[in-house]
């Protein structure tokens, strides 16, 4: 039995319900594409004032239509909507594209509405894409159930898009280009059918071999996540993210919370399911293009061949800043390249032909240059001159990439004298970028791509020796003592000891006298910190003293710090020993859950922002890789001479607390700032805990 999702592009018979006579209405449209772009199935108009549209016999209602029909198109008023709904799960329907808009976009009338869209359709066992939605197409079915004017050709790249705006954008773009798409999906409300549904949708289409993403918004974080990892070694998937720099619902007071952004969780959610990342949509197509067209590198070696040096240059800058590297040709490369470029042509790479190379050379240059074991993809650039014509250069680009098993793209700098030369090229499957740095971008995806399809599998694993009942207890007391927000730093370090981090003795004092009894029982040298109210960020305000070697100095410590405020206290905590500071953190994402930070400690964090974000809980080697991507985790591996810092036990400790975050979603916030590593060997340290609620602990 078919899946039921695949009746969206695959459906026997389509109901336009709604539909008009009207050319100027949406509604026509619908019906005309249907009927124009090839669908093959029954098309059944539905309106009560029955008639025709476009020679099909116009029905009164969903119920008069005769079999086989399995998907409707809704497009009356947003108040009409549930009874068309429930009309088409009468009559048995299979799905449903609500293209009309007015609903959660409205207001609270329109999302009062829009839920009961979701009820309606659990009632029948029906899918939903929509509301205020375009609709989708398959150029290769071929299916068109949008009002857009015309169709990509078919090709290979899909595109789900939370955005009907940007889905017409991005057709216009295709067809003026010459670029072909396989399937699109506008999504909508995502009042049920999600971006998820969209990636497995994509991902069951043969003809689809890259998936391109615009999300606004994701309404099941944890199983987007699950759902991209499961196959982003079959098939590439490419996302732009609409409002990454939004400002938090609330106010944060950790480190973590500070600098975690509402890009982060993003971040690290893609780099757990295997989804690039990029920052527009034209930098989406650039990649994509290459990714649907082009085999997958072995290494980062690239090879410039060109007629104009500037471009090179830019281009070759751009490689660099993406990780990307100049191939260096073998002398037996240059020597052949010798023999089949101007005389006077410079043969290093980049391979400068100057200015009046036969477009015949380009074929043969390429053809030269990716013979060399040492190259791994290539770049043609080309400025339009008067002696060599532009078309037949693009034509002897076409025909060296499709000799060749490395990935090869083309950058035509021109405008007015290359349309025809896109063409060529982009219906060849060779793809074309007016800009260096455009094409340089896109060979780095094609890299960054082929090296998620080899790294290894990042399923976590549990973390033993953690003592989960002894965790729930105290936090259990910490809820009914001081309910949601910060608890004391004293009893967050216990939760955390619990899960098996390293915490100096301490404890609280509320007086003198009590703070030279807890100094005895720690062992001098001792930490005074202050607790106090408001208190946040203790050394801005002279709240740690450190080092305190006797009971006078600890006496000093408190009187100065509590003073006559009643309101104040001191932890009073054995002295770790001298290491490199690090910090540890946990925020929880309101859509992907807990997010872990590691980077530089101490009180220079939020001055350097020296940070690295993952999902919790995580496995060692992505602990390591986080660690590693931080010019904190650099300095652990010891520079200019110094002692290697216990990695080890940084990994442990970051994978206990990112344990400790997951099993317990009542923690909102933590940090451990320092965490102080010893040499190799020698452990790490949490000196200083802090940890938030916001519900009760289960």
């Amino acid at each position: 039995m078919p899946d039921q999702l695949s009746y969206f592009f695959n459906p026997r018979g389509v109901a336009v319900i709604g539909a008009s006579s009207n050319p100027a209405k949406l509604s026509y449209g619908v019906v005309k594409n249907l009927k124009s772009h090839g669908y093959q199935g029954a098309i059944y108009p539905i309106n009560p004032k029955g008639g025709d549209i476009l020679g099909l016999k116009v029905y009164p209602t969903i119920a008069d239509v005769p079999d086989p029909i399995d998907l409707a198109v809704i497009m009356v008023r947003a108040q009409l909507v549930p009874d068309a709904l429930r009309e088409c799960g009468k009559r048995g329907l299979k799905v449903a594209i609500v293209v009309t808009g007015g609903f959660r976009e409205a207001g609270e009338e329109g999302a009062s509405l829009e839920s009961s869209l979701k009820g309606i359709a659990e009632t029948y066992g029906m899918r939903i894409i929509g509301p205020n939605c375009v609709g989708v197409m398959d150029t290769h079915a071929p299916l068109d159930t949008t009002f857009i004017t015309q169709m990509p050709k078919p090709g290979h790249m899909g595109f789900a898009s939370h955005s009907g705006a940007i889905v017409g954008g991005a057709i216009d773009w295709a067809i003026e280009m010459g670029v072909g798409y396989s399937r699109i999906l506008s999504l909508g409300n995502q009042v049920d059918v999600s971006i998820s549904d969209g990636v497995n949708m994509l991902n069951d289409d043969p003809h689809t071999h890259v998936i391109s993403l615009y999300a606004e918004g994701i309404p099941n974080g944890p199983r987007f996540v699950e759902t991209a990892a499961a196959i982003y070694r079959d098939k590439p998937i490419v996302m732009v993210k609409a409002g990454r720099t939004a400002a938090g619902a609330r106010a944060v007071a950790s480190h973590t919370g500070a600098l975690a952004g509402a890009g982060r969780a993003y971040e690290a959610a893609c780099h757990r399911a295997g989804v690039l990342m990029v920052n527009s949509l034209q930098e989406q197509n650039d990649v994509a293009m290459a990714l649907a067209t082009q085999p997958l590198p072995q290494g980062r070696r690239v090879v410039l061949v060109t007629n104009a040096g500037g471009p090179a240059a830019l281009a070759s800058d751009q490689l660099d800043e993406l990780g990307l590297t100049l191939a260096d040709l073998s002398p037996e490369t240059i020597a052949r390249l010798g023999a089949v470029t101007p005389h006077d042509a410079q043969l290093s790479n980049p391979v400068d032909m100057l200015g009046g190379p036969q477009a015949e050379m380009y074929y043969d240059a390429l053809k030269v240059a990716l013979e060399d074991k040492g190259v791994d993809m290539a770049m043609a650039l080309f400025v339009p001159q008067a002696i060599t014509p532009v078309n037949d250069v693009a034509r002897n680009v076409v025909k060296v990439a499709q000799e060749t098993g490395k990935p090869v793209v083309c950058c035509l700098v021109g405008g007015m004298s290359i349309p025809e030369a896109i063409h060529i090229l982009n219906e060849n499957g060779v793809p074309f970028y007016q800009d260096p740095n455009r094409a340089a971008r896109a060979l780095a995806g094609l890299w960054q791509y082929a090296e998620l399809q080899r790294r290894s599998d990042l399923t976590p694993t549990p973390v033993p020796g953690v003592d989960r009942e002894r965790a729930r207890r105290i936090l259990r007391a910490a809820w009914k003592t001081r309910g949601e927000g910060f608890i004391d730093a004293e009893i967050a370090a216990q939760v955390a000891a619990a899960y098996g981090a390293r915490v100096p003795f301490s404890g609280i004092a509320a007086n003198v006298e009590e703070a030279v009894l807890l100094a005895q029982q720690a062992g001098y040298p001792v930490v005074a910190k202050l607790i106090a109210p408001g208190v946040v960020h203790k050394a801005d305000v002279g709240g740690i003293a450190l080092n305190l070697q006797d009971a006078e100095a600890v006496r000093a410590a408190t009187e100065r710090m509590i003073g006559g405020d009643a309101d104040r206290s001191v932890m009073i905590q054995q002295m770790a020993p001298q290491g490199q500071e690090v910090i540890l953190g946990a925020q929880r994402d309101p859509q992907f859950g807990p997010l872990l930070m590691f980077g530089m400690g101490g009180i220079y964090v939020e001055v350097f922002k020296d940070v690295a974000f993952r999902l919790a809980p995580l496995c060692e080697t992505d602990a390591r890789d986080m660690i590693l991507e931080t010019a904190a985790g650099k300095l652990l591996q010891g520079v200019r001479g110094q002692v290697p810092g216990d990695m080890e036990a940084v990994i442990d400790t970051l994978r206990r607390i990112g344990q400790l975050v997951a099993d317990f979603p009542c923690i909102r916030e933590l940090d451990i700032n320092p965490l102080i590593v010893g040499p190799a060997g020698h452990g790490a340290w949490a000196v200083d805990v802090r940890m938030a609620l916001s519900e009760q602990p289960e």
